[in-house]
């Protein structure tokens, strides 16, 4: 169930009713949680990466509480925290809940309210936790959010970084996504719409337009959708440790390796991109790094701190090069330390 537009998140009790929620775990940040007034329990306590002893927090407070469902209301983190939550409280103990053994019929409804245009981790089965360092992600289908709120409403009191930052991660998912060994014409269709609704958008969205909120919202939107059919590829996974270790934002740590990957990617299949070329307003798929490079010069990003020898290797060893499979170039341990050297220095 998808409700869209402005003010769509007065009809928040109505979708309640409709899937069977009467005492919600609300997980949100205060300022979120308390706006929705639909009783039951409020859950606060989880990290901007969220960590799975959050989540253990979390579920007993459901427990305790009695409730029935759940709202996640926030960016990635809180959709995330949620998932996790609901997948401690389906699966038969915490190992396979981590491990993402699930049951696909268990009755635990979660209604996911984005309030940044990013993630799409509103209609993502994936739920990306973190144990000390180490990222685990617990993916399954029983994960999906039952109901999506898409209000743009919420979008307004975002500030300039959380809305740039958000916008880069809605683009690399569509780029990657588009790229993707896994892509589909269904997934392409929904990377298309993501990559074409923020970089025609983002400008007006910047500078507060309303009607281009509600398009960077759909963007992001469709960004998951197409993550959800494809999985991201080496931009995501080279993200992490870069946001862990040397504190960039999610989605602007994914763009640090975009422009590096997407040459690198020309260099031996000159080819492969020319079909992502006109959806990015190209004329020629070389101009693809420079583009993206320009963009994070226009947005004015933060510096990131500049790895020494030690944490590029530590970066480099922090990607499993056996679960790159979904990317379109074989990239060794070697290729993955020189792209976080090109990126970061």
């Amino acid at each position: 169930m998808t409700l869209e537009g402005r003010g769509s998140l007065s009809q928040l009790p109505e979708c309640m009713a409709a899937l069977g929620i009467r005492r919600p775990l609300v997980v949100g940040s205060p300022r979120f949680t308390e706006r929705l007034a639909v009783g039951g329990a409020a859950f606060h306590g989880y990290h901007a990466n969220p960590a799975f002893d959050d989540c253990r927090v979390g579920a007993a407070l459901y427990r305790q509480a009695g409730c029935d469902g759940l709202i996640s209301i926030g960016g990635g983190s809180a959709m995330d925290t949620a998932k996790g939550i609901k997948a401690l409280l389906i699966a038969p103990d915490e190992d396979a809940a981590l491990a993402s053994r699930l049951p696909l019929e268990a009755h635990l409804p979660h209604i996911a309210v984005p309030a940044t245009a990013g993630t799409g981790a509103e209609v993502t089965p994936v739920a990306v936790l973190y144990m000390g360092r180490d990222k685990h992600s617990v993916t399954h289908p029983a994960l999906i959010p039952e109901g999506v709120v898409l209000d743009a409403a919420l979008l307004d009191t975002l500030p300039p970084l959380h809305r740039r930052t958000c916008a880069l991660d809605a683009l690399s998912q569509g780029i990657e996504s588009w790229w993707a060994v896994a892509s589909t014409p269904d997934s392409r269709r929904c990377a298309e719409a993501a990559i074409r609704g923020v970089l025609e958008h983002l400008d007006a969205y910047l500078a507060g337009d309303a009607a281009a909120a509600d398009a960077m919202l759909h963007a992001a939107w469709e960004s998951g959708r197409a993550i959800a059919l494809t999985r991201t590829t080496a931009a995501h996974a080279m993200s992490y440790q870069i946001t862990q270790r040397l504190g960039a934002p999610h989605g602007y740590a994914c763009m640090l390796t975009l422009p590096h990957l997407w040459r690198r990617l020309l260099a031996e299949q000159p080819r492969a991109l020319d079909a992502l070329a006109p959806v990015m307003g190209l004329s020629r798929a070389e101009e693809g790094p420079d583009r993206l490079l320009a963009l994070l010069r226009q947005l004015d990003m933060p510096p990131v701190p500049e790895p020494d020898g030690a944490l590029l290797d530590a970066l480099a060893d922090s990607v499993d090069v056996e679960r790159l499979g979904n990317h379109p170039q074989r990239l060794t341990r070697a290729d993955l330390r020189a792209i976080y050297e090109e990126a970061l220095r």
